[in-house]
């Protein structure tokens, strides 16, 4: 018996049960995915985030942040997709087919909880462009696997239910963090 042996929920669950899960950890996956989209932007209007990352400043008179280096602003931002969902769609789908989705899936969250940490911990632009890349990469990874996974694992009459329930998840993500914020 192999060590992951105890993790494996097709060891534990069947049919309907186990399509249940499945979906739940994709969806889940999705979710997350446009509730980094959203937070990043409200994130970026706030006086401490514009100043520490140097691309504004506060204005009192107005009562908000001054962008002064717009481009630096942005590039922040797009460096999450390109390159790093970009390279992690591509990287995923060549890891999952050599070592399987379930293991890519795992390492896929590893790696976003480390590049999310490190968004979280970003004392300069440059640690930030660092961290959003590497969340990026791992995000990428989890959002070429997880739809395969559920599609693959789904029958063949609610493959489509599923798939479009995910991508609906991640616009409840955008909502999500917008309502929050």
């Amino acid at each position: 018996m192999d060590r992951l042996g105890a993790w494996n929920v097709a060891r534990r669950y069947e049919k309907r049960s186990l399509l249940i899960a499945i979906n739940l950890v994709a969806g889940l996956s999705i979710f997350f995915f446009g509730y980094d989209q959203g937070v990043m932007g409200g994130v970026n209007g706030t006086r401490h985030y514009a100043e520490t990352m140097g691309f504004g400043y506060w204005d009192a008179s107005k009562g908000l942040v001054h962008v002064s280096k717009p481009l630096l602003e942005g590039g922040i931002v797009a460096v999450y997709y390109l390159p790093g969902t970009l390279f992690g769609a591509f990287l995923g789908g060549w890891f999952g087919d050599r070592y399987g989705r379930i293991k890519t899936i795992g390492v896929a969250s590893a790696w976003a909880i480390v590049g999310a940490t490190l968004q979280c911990s970003a004392q300069n632009a440059k640690w930030m462009f660092c961290a959003r890349t590497l969340n990026g990469i791992g995000t990428g990874i989890l959002n070429a696997i997880t739809p395969v996974w559920a599609t693959e694992t789904a029958e063949h009459t609610s493959r489509g239910q599923f798939v479009s329930i995910e991508f609906t998840l991640n616009i409840f993500g955008v909502v999500a963090a917008y309502w929050i914020e």
